[in-house]
């Protein structure tokens, strides 16, 4: 069965591979259904790549 049901887990790949650290501040690794760890993006480090 193929059908999404409100709750399921939906994984989407960006366009550009630096699009994610653009937007957000942190990163959170998931692995199965817990957060191991939270890094800071470029951004969240306050750099800007031009």
């Amino acid at each position: 069965d193929d059908d999404l049901l409100i709750g399921d887990r939906v994984w989407f790949r960006h366009a550009k591979a630096g699009e994610l650290c653009e937007r957000f501040a942190t990163l959170h690794l998931v692995e199965d259904d817990r957060v191991v760890d939270s890094v800071p993006t470029y951004r969240g480090e306050g750099r800007t790549f031009l």
